[in-house]
C-alpha cells in the first residue's frame, strides 16, 4: 500500500485529494455547520487547519465544481451523506494575509486586493450575470459600491452567495504591532474603512 505524504502547510483540499496526500476526514461537521447561524466565526490557534477547512468548504459549496464532487469527496463522510446545499452557491473567498500591511499604503493595498477578488468572482460566474450588468459592476471604482451592486443583483436574481474570510485580522494585527494602537483603531473602529467593509457583508445576508 502506498504511504500518503503529510501535506504540512498546504491548505488546498483539491490538491491534497488529487495528489493522494493524507487528509483526516472532518467533513461530517458540515452537517453541524449548516445547523448554525448564517454568520459563522471560527477561532482556533494557528496551525489548527482553519484555512484548509475554509478551502474544503469552497470545493463543497461552489456551483462551478459540481462535476468534481465525486472525485474530491467520494472517500469522505460528506461524499456519502451530502446536504441539500452541496454545490449550490456562488463562492467568494478573501484571505487578508495577502494584503500589504504597510501603514502608509494599507488603503491602496486593501482596495486593490479586494477589487481583484471581486473581479475574479464576476469572471468565474459571468454566466449568472446579464452582460450589461456585469460590465456596470466591473466598472465601479469603489469597493463598497461594487459590493452593494453585486449583492443587490444576486438578491434580485435569487443567486446564493457564500462568503469566506480567512486571516481576517492578519494585516490589522501587523499594523497594531508595528505602527501602534492609533493606526489600528483608524482601520477597525468607528468609521474605519476595514470595519465598514466587513459591515457591508453583514448587512447583505445570503
Amino acid at each position: 500500500m502506498q504511504i500518503k505524504k503529510i501535506p504540512y502547510g498546504d491548505s488546498d483540499f483539491g490538491k491534497l485529494i488529487k495528489d493522494n496526500m493524507l487528509y483526516i476526514d472532518k467533513t461530517k461537521y458540515i452537517h453541524t455547520l449548516e445547523e448554525l447561524s448564517n454568520f459563522i466565526f471560527i477561532i482556533r490557534p494557528r496551525r489548527f487547519g482553519k484555512s484548509l477547512w475554509i478551502n474544503l468548504l469552497q470545493y463543497y459549496y461552489d456551483t462551478n465544481l459540481k462535476d468534481q464532487f465525486n472525485d474530491l469527496f467520494k472517500d469522505t463522510y460528506i461524499g456519502k451523506h451530502p446536504t441539500p446545499n452541496k454545490n449550490n452557491y456562488l463562492t467568494m473567498a478573501f484571505n487578508f494575509a495577502m494584503v500589504n500591511p504597510s501603514v502608509d499604503r494599507i488603503h491602496e493595498a486593501f482596495q486593490r486586493y479586494a477589487d481583484s477578488i471581486i473581479d475574479d468572482f464576476l469572471e468565474r460566474y459571468q454566466n449568472c450575470f446579464e452582460k450589461q450588468k456585469l460590465s456596470e459592476i466591473q466598472s465601479i471604482s469603489y469597493i463598497d459600491q461594487k459590493l452593494q451592486k453585486l449583492f443587490l443583483y444576486c438578491s434580485r436574481k435569487k443567486l446564493k452567495v457564500y462568503m469566506f474570510i480567512d486571516e481576517y485580522d492578519n494585516f490589522t494585527n501587523t499594523i497594531l504591532t508595528t505602527s501602534g494602537k492609533k493606526e489600528y483603531l483608524k482601520l477597525t473602529q468607528g468609521e474605519g474603512s476595514f470595519r465598514h467593509f466587513l459591515a457591508s457583508f453583514i448587512s447583505s445576508k445570503k
